[in-house]
């Protein structure tokens, strides 16, 4: 069985893209607001009681949203709380028109804010709505408060939409570029876990992914069974036919594996005929039965193609282990009884 991608970089990648989200969320949570807060100051005794509202209200609901933030880590919901939040704020300053007029110039620094907080295909449904509502407000002047000039109202739109459209390439691009990269890490990890003549895990894998998983996720693996395998007068069957049949009784022996192992085991090469099979919450019962019916296995197939009366089979020797900490010690010991089911004479489950 071929050995499972290591999700080490995909979770790196995830790690640094929410660090991103967080620090533009903390951005516009803390300076947004401190801006707002001035504005707010300069214009509280403005003709129009509604803009100091419109920014002091926003501010405190930018600020309460991140203190949620801090409180539950929940990042997810408090870019989309935040997103909201973005998007009432300019249609509610564009409703009101802004000091002397000038809301349309704030509304420009936000599409940019949606992608970084929502991702490309949420942002560029948020920016979309977005530009649909202020294209009703603008167009039809009866519903809104400010006054805007015609001119003023058709470049603002198409400067917008340029705007959103340079984001989404922006993002959209980036976001291809680290997906390739991490498909590109990941065959890379696999490359370095897999023995490229059978497609098993090799002996790399055991450290570099196996072991960290029984640490870190043991509810998924113990109690865990382990069976070595070692295939019976190797050195033989390469004198006798050549190296190329010794790669294709290994080729052999992986499939082998594949069609009587379970889709969650694992099966090693950890040597040239040596293999190690993993078997999360099997019993030594269960996992001498299942040495038992790969070792019939062996004797039933015929490995080579070129001489199908030439028998090949295997020594197995049985192990387990509750935890992590002891895996090596049962490793060494369902090595003592493969060797075992060597010295009794072979082809035989110890």
């Amino acid at each position: 069985m071929q050995a499972s991608p290591s999700k080490h970089y995909t979770k790196q990648a995830q790690n640094i893209d929410d660090r991103r989200r967080h620090y533009i969320l903390a951005f516009v949570s803390y300076i947004t607001s401190a801006i707002m807060f001035i504005y707010g100051i300069k214009n509280i005794n403005a003709e129009q009681t509604l803009l100091p509202v419109i920014l002091f209200g926003t501010a405190l609901a930018f600020l309460l949203n991140i203190l949620l933030f801090h409180l539950s880590h929940n990042l997810e919901r408090a870019c989309i709380i935040e997103a909201v939040l973005v998007g009432s704020f300019v249609l509610s300053l564009v409703y009101q028109g802004g000091f002397n007029n000038t809301a349309l110039y704030w509304v420009f620094p936000f599409p940019a804010i949606l992608f970084g907080l929502l991702g490309v295909r949420n942002a560029l449904l948020g920016n979309a709505l977005l530009l649909l509502a202020l294209g009703v407000m603008l167009f039809v002047p009866e519903l809104i408060l400010a006054h805007y000039k015609d001119a003023e109202i058709s470049r603002f739109i198409a400067s917008l939409l340029i705007v959103i459209t340079v984001c989404w390439i922006n993002d959209h691009y980036r976001e291809r570029s680290h997906q390739a990269m991490d498909l590109l890490q990941q065959s890379k990890e696999i490359q370095a876990n897999t023995d490229s003549l059978t497609g098993l895990a090799n002996r790399r894998f055991i450290d570099s992914s196996l072991l960290p998983s029984l640490t870190q996720q043991p509810v998924q693996f113990f109690p865990l069974a382990l069976i070595m395998c070692d295939i019976d007068h190797f050195k033989q069957l390469n004198d006798r036919f050549g190296h190329n049949a010794g790669d294709e009784v290994l080729q052999a022996v992986a499939a082998l594996f594949a069609h009587n192992l379970r889709q969650n085991d694992i099966a090693i090469r950890t040597g040239g005929e040596e293999f190690l099979l993993v078997l999360p919450h099997t019993s030594r019962v269960d996992a001498f039965l299942v040495a038992e019916k790969i070792r019939r296995q062996f004797e039933r197939s015929h490995m080579l193609a070129n001489n199908t009366q030439y028998k090949v089979s295997a020594s197995f020797g049985v192990a387990v282990c509750d935890s992590a900490g002891s895996f090596q010690d049962a490793v060494t010991l369902a090595d003592q009884q493969m060797y075992l089911s060597k010295h009794n004479g072979r082809n035989q489950v110890n």
